[in-house]
């Protein structure tokens, strides 16, 4: 028989989605070990010990976050990793076509449905989606304290306050071990994975599955150049934008003049002042369907 550990992030899923998820289970007939996490960041250490204990299958069930901090001990592993996503933003599971309802979630489990898919490295840790410092870091630590509240709302509120007021940093990037780009910038972006929200890809031609992760640097100031940006990358070709240039690499190296906060996954991880970015081809086997 299939074992199953559930990590459950307990201020992300509700007590309707935890019962939902739970009849599921039942109904199917399968008894998984459930584990309540106070913090996404917990994730990862319940994810070894599920490992250890010979789980097939950890289901996260939380945001980005969460998936990003239990994929950590599950890249490399059989163990599959299956997402309940009732995040914020559930960037991963949109990008994946992942089922929201609990009732098709373990429907999923039960085919056997899996796909092995690249896992992003940035200073020896993890990330799934996207990585990055400058605006998006800033941007995200800020609206990470309001969208448990305005959900969404706070990305936007506080996207605009740092496209209006953030200035530009020094950065130099090598790709694959040439120099790529060298001057000032607004952020610096790594993705495996290209779509966000309703569409928007940031990569248009991103895949988490061809072994190498697009980057790219961002040089807007002010309110009517982020504009551009934005409408170019609605129009899916942000590359087009006289503000933004985009690349792609196995292996991206980025120096900061400074220390800058930098994000994983929608997560702020602290300051740094480079960034070493890598991909593992094929590293996370992934509940998931075949396209």
């Amino acid at each position: 028989m299939t074992s199953i550990t559930v990590l459950a992030h307990e201020r992300k899923l509700q007590l309707a989605d935890r019962r939902a998820l739970e009849h599921a289970f039942f109904m199917a007939e399968i008894k998984p070990t459930w584990v309540d996490l106070p913090k996404a960041k917990k994730a990862t250490k319940a994810a070894h010990a599920a490992v250890e204990a010979g789980a097939d299958i950890v289901v996260a069930c939380g945001g980005d976050g969460t998936v990003r901090a239990a994929s950590e001990a599950l890249v490399g592993t059989s163990t599959a990793l299956a997402v309940f996503p009732v995040g914020t933003a559930n960037l991963f599971a949109t990008g994946f076509g992942l089922p929201t309802d609990a009732t098709e979630l373990v429907a999923l489990l039960q085919s056997d449905q899996r796909r092995t898919v690249d896992s992003g490295v940035c200073n020896d840790r993890t990330f799934n989606v996207m990585a990055g410092a400058g605006f998006d870091a800033r941007m995200l630590d800020d609206a990470d304290e309001h969208k448990e509240r305005y959900g969404m709302l706070a990305y936007v509120r506080a996207g605009l306050r740092h496209a209006l007021g953030d200035e530009t940093f020094d950065v130099r990037v090598k790709v694959d071990g040439e120099p790529w780009y060298a001057g000032p910038a607004a952020c610096v972006l790594v993705g495996n994975i290209g779509t966000l929200k309703a569409g928007v890809a940031t990569f248009p031609d991103a895949s988490p599955t061809d072994g190498v992760l697009d980057v790219g640097v961002v040089t807007a100031s002010g309110l009517r150049e982020w504009g551009r940006v934005l409408v170019d990358t609605v129009r899916k070709r942000p590359a087009a934008s006289p503000h933004a240039l985009i690349g792609r690499g196995a292996k991206i190296d980025v120096r900061l003049a400074e220390e800058h906060r930098y994000e994983l996954d929608g997560g702020c991880k602290g300051t740094a002042d480079r960034l070493r970015f890598s991909v593992r081809p094929g590293a996370l086997t992934l509940c998931a369907p075949a396209s």
